[in-house]
């Protein structure tokens, strides 16, 4: 984990399973402590990457069982012009999602950037994103989001989960492709709902002899009000904007999903994650089938098409 992660951690809106935001903090807390162990600092590792990074990667092939049509792993910095004409594609988004990219993860403006690229190459035909995440940053979400809608215009885009979760951010973006599917009766979707966090480490830093003291210019009795009230125990500022998130939340949610979404059956909107039966039933996704099924779904859509 980078700095500049850990400071998106401590900062922001979160859409993202608790379980997993929680179980980083340890780290978060070697890093304010200065015990976190790194073999590089973020200045050298990011000089690394940007001095030996291979301007293009090729597309790696996917095997897919009982399936003779040829599948290929693309990358933010697969070249367009590597990929076989008539191709379906698959897009890897995994782990958590932040707006930029750390040391072995890219972030959702660089999917943003590979998906538009996708649609504007005559050689991929259909695309496949592989989501297995238990959501992340707000900031970027709704952009990717809207580009994986965008996209699904121009060119068949399915959603799939391989024996995994897509929690929060990453229900956002999966309920854009055009349709989704999860692999196993194991998988579980959903928690559409947004929190933050907010760390006091007054008592900490007064312990360690540091005495702080925040000084605002006359003018300015509005900044960082929601914050301070949150200090104080007053949270009223800080859910207004996490209802104001939310609601556009659920908003493209019931957009996207459209008539498939059953409220009936229980309503998804309150932050629950549902097993794959049940998310079937509610109608976050389209149903449960292997990955050979989704290739063949994707071709049937790409003739469809054309």
């Amino acid at each position: 984990m980078s700095f500049k992660t850990a400071s998106a951690i401590l900062r922001g809106a979160w859409l993202i399973d608790p379980t997993y935001a929680k179980s980083q903090l340890p780290l978060v807390l070697q890093m304010i402590q200065g015990t976190h162990l790194a073999r590089l600092d973020d200045t050298a590792i990011y000089k690394d990457r940007l001095e030996h990074k291979p301007k293009v990667f090729m597309p790696s092939r996917v095997k897919v069982a009982s399936i003779p049509t040829d599948v290929w792993s693309v990358s933010p910095y697969t070249s367009m012009d590597r990929i076989p004409y008539n191709s379906i594609v698959v897009v890897d988004i995994l782990g958590p999602i932040l707006k930029y990219g750390d040391y072995c993860t890219y972030g959702s403006v660089e999917y943003n950037d590979l998906l538009i690229r996708l649609a504007n190459t005559e050689r991929v035909s259909g695309i496949i994103i592989n989501f297995d995440t238990p959501g992340g940053q707000a900031a970027g979400t709704a952009m990717l989001a809207a580009t994986i809608k965008e996209v699904s215009k121009q060119k068949p885009v399915i959603g799939i989960c391989q024996d995994g979760i897509i929690a929060s951010a990453g229900m956002w973006l999966a309920s854009a492709c055009q349709e989704l599917y999860v692999t196993q009766v194991t998988d579980q979707v959903g928690s559409i709902g947004a929190y933050t966090t907010i760390y006091d480490f007054t008592g900490y830093f007064e312990m360690n002899g540091v005495k702080i003291h925040e000084i605002y210019a006359p003018q300015s009795s509005d900044k960082n009000a929601d914050y301070r009230d949150a200090l104080k125990g007053d949270y009223t500022l800080i859910e207004q904007a996490l209802k104001f998130l939310v609601d556009d939340f659920i908003k493209t949610v019931k957009t996207n999903r459209g008539q498939r979404l059953n409220v009936s059956f229980a309503d998804p909107f309150k932050g629950k994650m549902f097993n794959a039966a049940d998310a079937v039933k509610v109608g976050l996704i389209d149903g449960i089938k292997p990955m050979s099924a989704v290739v063949k779904r994707v071709e049937q859509l790409i003739s469809v098409r054309a």
